[in-house]
């Protein structure tokens, strides 16, 4: 028995096909770049031109000559100068939506969003149903099939489409007050804060506080803290440890229980900034 799908692949990907290339370079263009080189993404009738139709063509072209390998078009867009301007705007571009003349922030997909935090805070997320270490953007759509699987609250309040169509517009991205609760006071974000992380760093004797602290925002930005952003976090560390210096009984638990919270102060403080939780 012929299966039906093998001849549909093939005519989609037929070098007289006019749409398959074009298409889904649009689309992932837009999953870039939040708008696409043509809007509505799906909408490629003659009538509805490109923004930029040399571009399209040159990407779609791109596409069909590397046959078709979506890894070698995403590597192209992001080591493109459009994909690398700065996200700052300039007097000359503040208004621009339509040339991609800068980067328009974004925030993070719920399941890369929870992937960092995973990082940062090094408590990683258990799936119930699936091999430990799984992280969220590994895991499969919510098909009736995986009905087994927990889904975490914090993906469905950050907008993880429910999959009930292919339509890539059941992902919502926009902010809301439940997101800024769950990510400020909820338990599930409370006991990663409290996890691996600040622990290791109140059992790291060696390194200086300065050191923990770059690396906590290497973690968190990819970037080391400047003058100012490094007195004041070291500032608030060892304010705490002087703080209960002066006991004398059970003193270094007091020491230590000081300092855990401390530093798990400031992991909940970069979890919680733009720069976190956006592209940009």
């Amino acid at each position: 028995e012929i299966d039906p799908r093998h001849a549909l692949v093939d005519w989609m990907v037929e070098k007289d096909n006019p749409f398959f290339a074009h298409t889904l370079v649009n689309r992932y263009w837009k999953h870039f770049f939040t708008r696409g080189l043509v809007e509505p993404e799906d909408d490629m009738r003659a009538t509805n031109p490109a923004s930029h139709p040399g571009l399209l063509n040159d990407l779609a072209e791109y596409f069909e000559q590397s046959d078709y390998d979506l890894h070698s078009l995403i590597r192209l867009i992001c080591q493109s100068t459009t994909y690398q301007l700065d996200s700052t705007p300039n007097s000359h571009n503040t208004k621009d939506k339509q040339n991609f003349s800068r980067y328009f922030p974004r925030r993070m997909n719920a399941e890369v969003l929870l992937d960092a935090i995973d990082t940062v805070t090094g408590s990683p997320t258990s799936f119930d149903g699936l091999p430990k270490g799984t992280r969220a953007v590994q895991l499969p759509d919510r098909h009736p099939r995986h009905g087994r699987i927990h889904w975490p609250y914090f993906l469905t309040v950050f907008g993880s489409p429910e999959a009930e169509s292919a339509c890539e517009c059941e992902r919502k991205s926009d902010a809301s007050l439940a997101q800024s609760l769950h990510r400020m006071n909820s338990p599930d974000i409370q006991v990663k804060i409290a996890g691996a992380q600040a622990k290791a760093m109140v059992a790291d004797k060696e390194r200086s506080v300065d050191e923990k602290i770059n690396e906590l925002y290497l973690l968190a930005f990819s970037r080391l803290p400047d003058q100012e952003e490094l007195a004041i976090a070291s500032e608030y560390v060892n304010h705490e440890l002087q703080e209960h210096s002066r006991y004398e009984y059970e003193d270094m638990l007091l020491k230590q229980i000081s300092t855990e919270e401390s530093y798990e102060d400031l992991i909940w403080t970069l979890i919680n900034t733009k720069e976190f939780m956006f592209n940009h």
